[in-house]
């Protein structure tokens, strides 16, 4: 498994953002009725509460299109998908905490007029709004969480790294000697003897980009990959937080991944004491990239959700 169990849970302070790092404008796309409103658009007012969507570590909001363009997620229902900090077209920073990622989302949601919100995050996303919701619980009207646990997560020693581990990923990328990279193949034969998989290296290098006015001849990384691997454990914010959020959450694993763990003493108790509503829904077959592995039932649990929830 690429990442180990911390022994501590989420714990939680006084609400209210503090000892904050500058905001940061984040990169969205609304769609509705299954289709996608012009860039920068203004939310359309239609009387059901949005969605807002985020994307996991080295995503970004174009992994999640096929979602929020599926109307039995975004009919009747503006859905708002947005790139991270230091993630896709969204600004970097050097600073990478869960805290000021939540601030950028809350931000965001202030500038296109939103009060409350069904917030929904896959892995990074998930924890992005598992915080949002035990901070400013009176924006969010319910949470989707997304294959991720209210818990610690660590990287293993570096003696005990596999080709799959976030870290070894972020190394490899970051190490990659862009100066003999002149197409996207080209990176993903030299990643290859560092990351075998090839479905890893090509979602790794969806960060990849030609430099503008170069013909394609430089490239470079979209996200802020030092910022990115010197935070992998430093997303560690739930521990200050005491909880609980009352409202409606659900929680979506995959059968094949340990990031959720229903029969885990911690998790459990991370997940009742921090989110006393929850329910618990699995994927059969799916590992940690649900959304993509089995797109049609991530949509069939999320959308049931939203019936009742929503």
């Amino acid at each position: 498994k690429a990442w180990s169990r911390g022994p501590r849970c989420l714990l939680r302070a006084p609400r209210g953002f503090s000892s904050l790092a500058a905001t940061v404008d984040l990169n969205y796309r609304i769609a509705i009725d299954g289709k996608d409103l012009p860039q920068d658009a203004e939310l359309p007012g239609t009387g059901a509460l949005p969605l807002m969507v985020m994307h996991g570590l080295l995503g970004s909001a174009p992994n999640l299109r096929a979602f929020t363009l599926n109307t039995k997620i975004s009919g009747g229902r503006p859905v708002v998908r947005c790139d991270l900090r230091n993630h896709g077209a969204s600004g970097h920073s050097d600073v990478m905490t869960t805290e000021a990622m939540s601030a950028d989302l809350v931000r965001l949601m202030d500038k296109l007029g939103i009060n409350s919100a069904i917030i929904l995050g896959h892995s990074l996303g998930g924890r992005v709004a598992m915080y949002t919701a035990l901070e400013n619980p009176s924006r969010v009207a319910s949470v989707v969480v997304s294959d991720i646990a209210p818990v610690q997560y660590y990287e293993p020693p570096a003696t005990d790294r596999s080709s799959t581990s976030l870290s070894h990923i972020l190394t490899s990328l970051s190490e990659l000697d862009l100066t003999h990279v002149s197409s996207r193949s080209d990176a993903m034969g030299a990643l290859e003897p560092r990351i075998p998989s090839q479905a890893i290296r090509g979602f790794a290098l969806m960060n990849l980009e030609p430099v503008p006015g170069t013909d394609g001849k430089q490239w470079r990384w979209r996200c802020n990959l030092p910022v990115l691997l010197d935070s992998l454990n430093n997303w560690d914010d739930f521990n200050v937080l005491d909880g609980p959020y009352e409202g409606p959450a659900l929680f979506v694993r995959g059968s094949n991944s340990e990031y959720i763990l229903p029969n885990d003493p911690e998790h459990q108790y991370a997940l009742d004491r921090l989110f006393p509503s929850n329910q618990i829904e699995s994927i059969e077959g799916a590992g940690h990239w649900l959304h993509a592995e089995k797109p049609k039932e991530f949509v069939d649990v999320v959308a049931k959700f939203l019936e009742v929830y929503g």
